[in-house]
């Protein structure tokens, strides 16, 4: 096992739990696997363990990212469990969606919303209460 690999499982079961990192890998086929090592490798090994940003800073980036994009429900599942486990609380969370609407529009951000407190709501985590108009 390379030390890239070593580091990126290291960072990865971080965020998603120990073990979660082999989980990954052992839930694809064949070459699969090797998409799923490059990519704990380069996300968490090289990217996710550099100094200047925390964690929890990284989840809610990696959510923005993921809203303005579009069209990838699995990851915004996933992150937004990795987001609670480093200490993002719902709202930051959901505040992280309302802040993207800006620049990818209502669709995204709509359908992001949905997907996210969806996932909250399994968590068992309260969703916080709109702040109605001017608030």
């Amino acid at each position: 096992m390379s030390d890239r690999l070593d580091k990126g499982k290291e960072w990865f079961d971080k965020v998603y739990g120990e073990g979660k990192s082999e989980g990954l890998i052992e839930m694809q086929t064949g070459l699969g696997q090797d998409l799923a090592r490059f990519g704990i490798e380069f996300n968490f090994g090289d990217i996710y363990s550099r100094p200047g940003l925390s964690l929890a800073q990284r989840e809610l980036l990696s959510l923005a990212s993921l809203v303005t994009i579009g069209g990838l429900e699995p990851q915004l599942r996933g992150h937004t469990r990795g987001a609670l486990r480093v200490g993002c609380s719902p709202t930051e969370i959901l505040e992280t969606v309302i802040h993207t609407v800006q620049y990818c529009g209502f669709p995204k951000a709509l359908n992001a919303m949905r997907v996210i407190t969806d996932e909250l709501q399994l968590q068992g985590q309260e969703i916080p209460p709109a702040l109605g108009p001017g608030e």
